[in-house]
């Protein structure tokens, strides 16, 4: 077994293999300088090696769960409004960047995951439906302004649940939809 593979095993046990299967890696928050080929690697990456792969299989696990991902968000300064679902301008430009990224890998095996976020203001059941707008509003842009398949994309809102900034729970950097991609099959 390489160093490599300890290591892998090691934070798979520490974690638990859902964490590695499901984590997303880096949050990336979105600028107008994001390359297309970072956009591509971090939500499809290439598959590992073969020999990733068997030394994977040594240490328990399979190639899906040590090829990772990364979680892109847009940023909160030109994500939504307080009670809005609708996309700024700013906001539209920056995913214009993903339009061409996404639909060229529809056939990848993948899915692209939508997930919206609210801050606290505002009741919980409120916010739930708030953030499911705030990833539909994303997932029909996607589909409008780049033909890209209904089932490719999906959308779920978990409100105020995952906060990014705890500290400041009313702060517009809680608001925001982040964009990852997963197996298809999960």
């Amino acid at each position: 077994m390489t160093i490599r593979s300890i290591v892998l095993a090691s934070i798979c046990l520490a974690f638990g293999t859902a964490f590695a299967a499901d984590s997303a890696g880096d949050v990336i928050e979105l600028n107008e300088n994001i390359a297309p080929e970072v956009i591509e690697s971090g939500l499809f990456p290439k598959s590992a090696t073969a020999s990733d792969c068997a030394e994977a299989a040594k240490a328990g696990f399979t190639c899906g769960q040590i090829v990772p991902r990364k979680v892109f968000s847009l940023p909160s300064g030109i994500s939504f409004a307080t009670g809005s679902a609708k996309l700024s301008e700013p906001a539209k430009k920056l995913l214009a960047g993903f339009g061409p990224v996404i639909k060229r890998n529809e056939s990848s095996g993948n899915k692209v995951v939508l997930v919206g976020h609210t801050d606290v203001t505002g009741s919980k059941k409120l916010n739930m439906r708030l953030s499911q707008l705030r990833a539909e509003s994303v997932r029909q842009y996607f589909i409008a302004n780049f033909g890209i398949s209904p089932s490719f994309l999906s959308s779920v809102g978990v409100g105020s649940e995952q906060l990014k900034d705890p500290s400041a729970p009313a702060s517009a950097v809680n608001r925001r939809v982040e964009i990852s991609a997963r197996s298809a099959s999960r």
